[in-house]
């Protein structure tokens, strides 16, 4: 779905699934506001996708969820300037699951930022959350992640994790990943990494006649690679696989 309309409410039904690709382009207007709603049993993919998109964008998605509901969402931001993501999701029914998955490939002067909150505000729910940045030139990028766990969660299973690589010494990210818990059974944990290219397998790709720019690329598509195969949705995931690739020629 390409997108042109401010305001997309997507509610499903329960026990219905349903998969849902959101495509900006310089068509898509400056600030785009998604609402997700799952009932009970729902399950729904999405996965956002912002690619060679010059103009500033914003999209805000907010995002409810009722008993043993799975919402899984992966937001794809490649070659893309100015770029904010504003993600919101309640987690308002037992035994509801959420996968939230962030790839932002940045390069020149591009900026991309990316704020998750997530509430726990029931027992027995899981939350699993990985984004990853690879920056290069003097772009910049941002990852601010909360999970709030409230007192009558317990039971609650969250994994909160980001990770950066600074493929020129210009580029900047900033990471901010939080735990709020107030209930006492829980399983959760959070963490941020931030370095560069392994030097050493830089150094072996070249030693076998591959120069240093392909070298950086092949490394950082390879990086980006774990994102990409957790998307749901085949058809998507086969594209962008190919086209991570295709850079490295």
């Amino acid at each position: 779905m390409d997108i042109r309309e401010q305001n997309i409410n997507i509610a499903l039904a329960a026990n219905e699934a349903k998969q849902v690709v959101l495509r900006f382009d310089e068509q898509t207007p400056a600030e785009t506001n998604v609402t997700l709603a799952l009932a009970d049993g729902a399950h729904l993919d999405v996965v956002i996708l912002q690619e060679n998109v010059a103009s500033g964008k914003r999209c805000v998605v907010r995002a409810s969820q009722q008993s043993n509901s799975a919402l899984s969402m992966s937001t794809i931001t490649h070659h893309s300037s100015d770029i904010k993501n504003d993600v919101e999701v309640k987690l308002q029914g037992e035994g509801a699951e959420l996968t939230l998955n962030g790839l932002y490939l940045t390069d020149n002067t591009e900026n991309v930022d990316n704020k998750t909150v997530v509430y726990h505000e029931v027992g027995h729910c899981t939350t699993k959350q990985l984004y990853k940045g690879a920056l290069d030139g003097e772009s910049k990028a941002s990852f601010a992640g909360m999970i709030i766990v409230q007192p009558d969660a317990q039971k609650t299973s969250a994994q909160q994790t980001n990770r950066n690589i600074l493929v020129s010494p210009k580029a900047k990210v900033h990471a901010e990943p939080q735990l709020v818990i107030y209930a006492d059974d829980v399983k959760c944990s959070h963490g941020a990494t931030t370095g560069q290219l392994d030097p050493v397998q830089l150094f072996y790709m070249q030693q076998r006649g591959i120069n240093e720019d392909a070298a950086r690329r092949m490394l950082t598509a390879a990086y980006a690679a774990e994102v990409v195969a957790l998307i749901p949705i085949e058809e998507v995931r086969e594209r962008l696989t190919e086209s991570l690739f295709e850079e490295t020629i």
